[in-house]
């Protein structure tokens, strides 16, 4: 019986494991084309990953590890001709924040689906089946976590708004906090804080230098958004004591120029920052040490002036001097040298320094940017006789001793009735000058006639900007030939109907002593660039030649007369022999013709008068008390004229050896 059950149990154990192979054998052929499906699936995944989709996935990795940053560039300095620094740029700490990324916590895995209110189970589903998200969430910040509810609240079927309303909430209290916190740090008013917090932006300076102690509060409250660093910046304290911002500006808060040459050569001094990449670890954090720079900066390049800082202190203190006698409206002063158009120094009153420009109101800082002597016009007077008397001895018109009555002070001509402040009779054209007669001026401008005063004009670059390189020049009024009247003809000699700047009666001026040549006036005299070291100079242009060097001769002689025997005899005590010209300009009246208490007073001068080295001038708008050029504004250039030429042979390499120093001579 046991022998029967025992075979009956063998066969059965015989056939299961028959069953079992055929099955084995069967479930083999089964699964092993699945296997292999698999595989190509898996070797399809990685070809379209490593292949098709490569740069992809890189571009991706290399977000989720690699960031770009800015490589500031110090902006290029500003000198005088002999290298002497007027504005400079400094490495100062200063702070400043990123609202994305204080918004929100370093991580956000947890954060996020605790502020939405959404199971962590349900996010991570989320996180590990969305495609960026976990990248978005390696580097949180404001604008990703957006981005990324966003996604959730499609994945969960749900309108976005009810997230982002619970996202937002939570992130205004952030920042409100962060915002206390910076506050107490920096000693920042609470609301302005804030107010920068809220602002839709990546970057907000905070304070833009501070001390240690504010840099290491800063560092110290840890809070991630929040940074010290490095900032480049001007240092107003350069040219300190000089009144010269209105033509040599100021940076705004982005370090761009403003103002001035700042301004005007903006492009050249600012540089180009680099790039540098850094590296992330697996936690998202920056490791500075890995960075290297793609794209090194390019500093700014450096500008050497033609300006001399020791005789824009001259001018400077001789312009306050006239603003504490006379009390003007305003005084302009230009210093150049005549033979090559270099501005050697300008200024002006009001002045702005630099160094002060914070403690003024906007009004007043507006007020003191005016750059009086490129961008203010006035009626000559008398300063622009010599150019009449030029062109009329140039023209063969006249000699210096070509003789004119002058009628004893009182002309009836035409219409009108010209006046001189002195009776005079019969005078030579040096005399008419010297003495400074209207009517002798009116009787040698009818001789010249219309077509060649106006001639004379064109040629001395009256009516037209001089393109200086300096912002918001103005091109004065010269009288249109269509509308020039007899009324013109017998005005314009003696310095009426017809108006410009300082900068282009000195330029013209110049003309008249250097041998004849208009030159482009000029500050910028070399650009260096620190990073090759090339340094581009610009040179002496001539505009065109105007007279003869006869002709510019005789009106050096001429002009050297109103200070020995004219209207300039103040200046006789000057140890230096001086040429010039005064003038007394009335100015219009507010409803018409001219106001008989408002002048304008002014003088220029060159020296020395048989080889000019300077020309300056002095213009001084609505002067109290006195008002005549040769009381108010010559003495003045005298004491500019005396000081520089005093200090220049001083000097090493005395009086020749005012050039331009730069780093390649």
């Amino acid at each position: 019986m046991y022998e029967i059950v025992a075979n009956i149990n063998q066969r059965r154990i015989e056939a299961m494991s028959v069953w079992d192979a055929q099955f084995g054998e069967h479930r083999i052929r089964l699964v092993f084309p699945l296997f292999l499906a698999a595989v190509a699936i898996l070797i399809g995944r990685l070809y379209t990953v490593q292949v098709l989709n490569h740069e992809h996935f890189l571009e991706m990795a290399s977000r989720q590890n690699q960031t770009t940053v800015e490589l500031p560039a110090s902006r290029g300095s500003i000198l005088d001709r002999q290298g002497r620094p007027l504005a400079l740029s400094l490495e100062r700490p200063g702070v400043f924040a990123d609202p994305g990324v204080l918004a929100v916590p370093r991580d956000c895995r947890n954060w996020l689906p605790d502020v939405l209110a959404v199971p962590r189970d349900t996010f991570r589903r989320f996180r590990l089946t969305t495609p960026g998200v976990t990248g978005k969430l390696v580097d949180p910040t404001h604008e990703r976590m957006i981005e990324v509810t966003r996604q959730l609240a499609a994945y969960l079927d749900l309108p976005d708004e009810l997230l982002l309303r619970r996202l937002e909430q939570v992130t205004a209290a952030r920042l409100d906090k962060a915002a206390e916190i910076a506050a107490e740090a920096l000693d920042l008013p609470l609301d302005e804080v804030r107010t920068q917090f809220h602002r839709d932006t990546r970057f907000v300076w905070l304070k833009r230098a501070v001390d240690d102690d504010e840099a290491a509060r800063v560092r110290a409250v840890g809070l991630r958004g929040l940074s010290v660093r490095g900032d480049n910046r001007r240092a107003d304290s350069t040219a300190r004591g000089l009144a010269i911002g209105q033509w040599l500006g100021f940076v705004n808060t982005e370090g761009r120029g403003a103002e001035g040459i700042e301004l005007q050569f903006d492009e050249y001094l600012r540089g180009q920052p680099g790039l540098a990449h850094l590296i992330r670890d697996g936690r998202g954090r920056r490791i500075a040490h890995s960075a290297e720079p793609d794209v090194p900066p390019r500093d700014g390049e450096n500008l050497y002036l033609t300006i001399d800082r020791r005789i824009q202190a001259i001018v400077d203190d001789e312009l306050t001097r006239v603003e504490e006698e006379f009390s003007p409206l305003s005084a302009s002063c230009i210093v150049m040298d005549p033979r090559t158009g270099e501005i050697l120094a300008m200024g002006s009153v009001p002045g702005l320094d630099v160094s002060v420009k914070r403690e003024l109101s906007r009004s007043e800082l507006q007020r003191r940017l005016r750059n009086h002597p490129v961008q203010s016009t006035y009626e000559y007077g008398s300063t622009f006789k010599p150019i009449i008397a030029a062109a009329a001895i140039e023209e063969g018109v006249v000699t210096p001793e070509t003789e004119f009555y002058c009628e004893n002070g009182q002309w009836r001509y035409r219409a009108r009735t010209i006046r001189d402040v002195s009776r005079h009779g019969t005078l030579s054209v040096t005399d008419i000058v010297a003495k400074s007669s209207n009517i002798g001026m009116v009787k040698i401008g009818l001789e010249l006639g219309p077509e060649r005063i106006q001639a004379a004009l064109r040629d001395f670059h009256f009516g037209e900007r001089l393109g200086i390189q300096l912002p918001a020049e103005e091109p004065g009024i010269v009288t249109n030939p269509r509308r020039w009247t007899y009324y013109s003809t017998t005005s314009v000699p003696f310095g009426q109907e017809i108006s410009g700047t300082p900068l282009q009666l000195a330029t013209a001026f110049s003309a008249l002593i250097n041998g004849g040549e208009l030159m482009w006036p000029y500050v910028v005299a070399a650009i260096e660039n620190p990073n090759t070291g090339q340094v581009r100079r610009r040179g002496p242009v001539v505009i065109r030649r105007v007279i003869s060097p006869e002709t510019s001769d005789t009106m050096r002689h001429i002009l050297r007369q109103t200070v020995v025997d004219g209207t300039g005899r103040r200046l006789n005590d000057i140890p230096y022999s001086i040429g010039g010209k005064t003038g007394t300009a009335q100015k219009r009246g507010e409803h018409g013709g001219y106001a008989r208490s408002k002048y304008v007073a002014s003088f220029v001068g060159f020296a020395p008068s048989d080889q000019p080295e300077l020309c300056v001038l002095v213009l001084v708008d609505e002067p109290k008390g006195e008002y005549y050029g040769g009381v108010v504004a010559a003495p003045a250039v005298g004491r500019i004229i005396e000081r520089t030429l005093a200090m220049l042979e001083s000097a090493p390499g005395g009086r020749r050896g005012l050039h331009v120093v730069t780093a390649d001579n």
